[in-house]
């Protein structure tokens, strides 16, 4: 990124020669000014750190150093600074909602009341965005390093117009290589009382770690509404980590919840997010979770607030299922992941719903989350008449017993089999088309009944979460699911001619079976639904999976996207996200999404792929034997500007050769190396259902493609079993 470096004239003209009038923040490093002008079009905050320290130093230029390295839309965007005449001045964009504690209760305790309380929807979509920033700085970054912030606290999570989440202060940062533990003995403990692990403290060793106990704290912050030392209050509350582990212990987890929105927090909503919270706490790091981790329990939590949003807690969680609901015993094979509950006490909330009282904790975050959503189903199936139905109303989705798709699919018989990968399989069934009850063969609605595997839990309910919420033609509808024990299934309407790579297969379908009208029908539906899941779906949603295989076809060969097991769920602010792991095909996957950077460009990349595919009318792999990637045959086509009908030879009938070579564009326009030149899919559907003048594709270097074909190859090459957590690949 590049990093302007500003005269001092500049600052002080900016900020009227330094005028206390527009401060508007200070602390132990000095003081942050409102910038009068503009850079470039950006508000700009003025950080002035205090002259003549030796500490002040290093903490600027690491910031510098830091800053200037790592993008993310969850990091605070960094413009600039100024080392002249012993000043030394950092330029930020402006935060107009200043940070998270200003909101929680900064500006109250000093008798500022213009700030709203933040509803519990809002702290929560806070609190992901903020553990985003963070994942990406753990995780690893598009640069092969990785960040420990050491000062993650609430004053550090500014807020920008939209309410979304940006990590700042980077002056007490470590950096290090991705591949290695990111662990560092250090001399000096530093970071801000409160917030501080005491693992670190009493043993010098710093790690990721030590920044998950810290947004520990932060979230038992958010979910209080009061300073993490308090000593107003009395000796057993002043700390609020410890308060919060008490209250924990004993079940009284009414007492910390903030007044001002305590009435409307879901009980199911409060408690993911808790438990993730108390296990970012535990003194030792190993058993704490990963941001990776913390993230999956927020946007659970956050999914459990909006399905419970419409209906109150008592209609949906009456007296006599609060046995089901709180019975939780896990035992991991490590005696360190073991929880075993006791009751004796019962803890009324404040909504009414009890509480019972747990004797200890340790289980891994992923088996709390699989407990409770077992739970979950295990109330939601056999009472019909029971009112936790309702939390599935908005999203229409019918909750299947496993007896129900058993005997719709006869009894998962292999002849009922339509698909299989190393996800799980995919049987052919029948239900009622009113009831979804099971029926004879045949008779009835089709349905296709995947029955996934128990290791793909995460997919499972990333399905649910995703599909669940979308409806739109060219989307595959999800009809329900079923959970009993290791029976994790999704059933979804069914798709008569199959998915799209079986017709793009020379050998199976034969020449001329699809004309170019009906390619041209595929192309303009599948841009439609993905422009519906990228910017009229909410939550919106990154696939992250687009290709062939998962576009399926009804039977007038309208194509849905299926397959959303890998997707992603954007907040409203956010625009771009960091991963560890990389999903998908090698051939559809875009350069920086390789490289851990999902967008919505991402899915705009693997459309390009598949519009030339259509277009060519064959796969990636068929062009694997020439020692050719389609990208870089297809870019040789078009600079040559003839021989179309090389790409039309399969037998696709007549076509109009000035909307062949419009088509052609516009899947170059999508491959762009640099994905700020790819289109939006909202411009895509324009340029493919208008006369627009399209724009020249940018001629990358073939070797750029070529490059990405060896390593294609090289990917295709390698077991699933084989591959690095970095580098996870769907089935093929």
């Amino acid at each position: 990124m590049e990093c302007r470096r500003f005269r001092l004239r500049v600052m002080q003209s900016a900020t009227n020669n330094f005028d206390e009038k527009l401060v508007i923040g200070k602390g132990g490093f000095g003081k942050v000014y409102k910038g009068l002008r503009y850079f470039g079009n950006r508000k700009v905050a003025i950080k002035r750190l205090k002259s003549g320290s030796n500490q002040g130093i290093k903490e600027f230029r690491t910031e510098i150093e830091i800053l200037s390295q790592f993008q993310n839309c969850n990091i605070v965007p960094f413009i600039g600074y100024c080392d002249e005449c012993e000043e030394m001045i950092l330029v930020y964009e402006l935060m107009s909602h200043g940070s998270l504690a200003d909101h929680l209760h900064k500006r109250s305790r000093k008798g500022d009341t213009s700030l709203r309380p933040l509803s519990w929807m809002q702290r929560i979509k806070i609190c992901i965005g903020a553990a985003h920033g963070l994942d990406y700085l753990h995780s690893g970054t598009s640069i092969g390093n990785r960040v420990i912030h050491r000062d993650v606290k609430s004053n550090n999570i500014l807020l920008d117009d939209t309410l979304g989440a940006k990590i700042s202060d980077f002056g007490l940062s470590k950096i290090g290589p991705a591949n290695q533990t990111s662990t560092y003995v250090s001399a000096h403990v530093k970071g801000t009382h409160g917030y501080l692990d005491p693992y670190y403290v009493s043993t010098h060793t710093l790690s990721t770690k030590s920044d998950v106990y810290a947004f520990g704290v932060v979230l038992f912050e958010v979910l209080c509404g009061r300073p993490v030392v308090d000593t107003s209050l009395d000796e057993e509350q002043m700390n609020l980590a410890n308060w919060a582990q008490h209250c924990f212990k004993e079940g009284i987890l009414d007492k910390l919840a903030d007044h001002r929105i305590k009435g409307n927090i879901s009980f199911n909503s409060l408690k993911a997010y808790v438990d993730v919270a108390i296990m970012c706490l535990n003194f030792q790091p190993k058993l704490r979770p990963t941001m990776a981790d913390v993230l999956a329990g927020l946007e659970l939590a956050l999914t459990l607030q909006k399905k419970s949003a419409y209906y109150p807690l008592v209609d949906i969680l009456p007296i006599d299922h609060t046995k089901d609901v709180d019975y939780l015993i896990h035992e991991g094979n490590d005696a360190n992941h073991r929880v075993e509950y006791e009751y004796s006490e019962r803890t009324i909330l404040s909504n009414g719903c009890h509480r019972k009282k747990p004797s200890s904790v340790g289980m891994t975050f992923g088996k709390r989350i699989i407990g409770l959503l077992s739970v979950r189903a295990r109330a939601f199936s056999g009472n019909r008449k029971s009112p936790i139905i309702k939390v599935l109303q908005p999203s229409k989705l019918k909750n299947f017993s496993f007896d129900e798709l058993r005997v719709a699919t006869r009894n998962f018989h292999p002849d009922s089999m339509i698909g299989n990968g190393d996800y799980g399989e995919v049987f052919k069934g029948w239900v009622d088309e009113n009831t979804f009850a099971a029926v004879k063969q045949g008779t009835g609605l089709v349905i296709a009944v995947k029955k996934l595997h128990s290791t793909s839990f995460r997919r499972w309910l990333a399905e649910i979460n995703s599909l669940g919420n979308l409806c739109h033609p060219n989307v595959v509808r999800l009809l329900g699911y079923s959970f009993k024990e290791d029976d994790q299934l999704l059933v979804y309407e069914f798709m008569p001619q199959g998915n799209l790579q079986k017709h793009l297969n020379n050998e199976e379908r034969g020449r001329g079976s699809m004309d170019w009208p009906m390619r041209c029908n595929i192309i303009n539906g599948i841009a439609r639904g993905i422009l519906y899941f990228h910017k009229s779906s909410r939550p919106r949603v990154i696939n992250r999976n687009l290709n062939p295989g998962n576009i399926l076809l009804d039977s007038e060969m309208n194509p849905k996207i299926s397959d959303f097991g890998l997707a992603r769920v954007f907040g409203e602010s956010e625009c771009i996200l960091s991963t560890s792991r990389v999903y998908g095909y090698p051939a559809y996957m875009s350069p920086e999404y390789v490289n851990g950077i999902v967008s919505e460009k991402s899915d705009v990349y693997s459309f390009g792929v598949i519009v030339l595919e259509i277009i060519c009318g064959m796969k990636t792999k068929d062009f694997y034997g020439h020692n050719l990637f389609i990208l870089s045959y297809v870019w040789r086509v078009h600079r040559e500007g003839k021989h179309f009908e090389a790409l039309a030879e399969i037998g696709m009938g007549s076509y109009d050769q000035s909307q062949l070579i419009r088509a052609i564009k516009i899947g170059l326009l999508c491959v762009q190396p640099r994905p700020e030149d790819r289109p939006t899919m909202s411009m895509v559907v324009l340029m493919l259902t208008s006369d627009i003048e399209l724009p020249q594709p940018k001629d990358p270097s073939l070797d750029l493609y070529e490059n990405n074909f060896n390593m294609n190859l090289d990917l295709d090459n390698i077991s699933q079993n084989s591959l690095s957590t970095s580098s996870v690949l769907a089935p093929r």
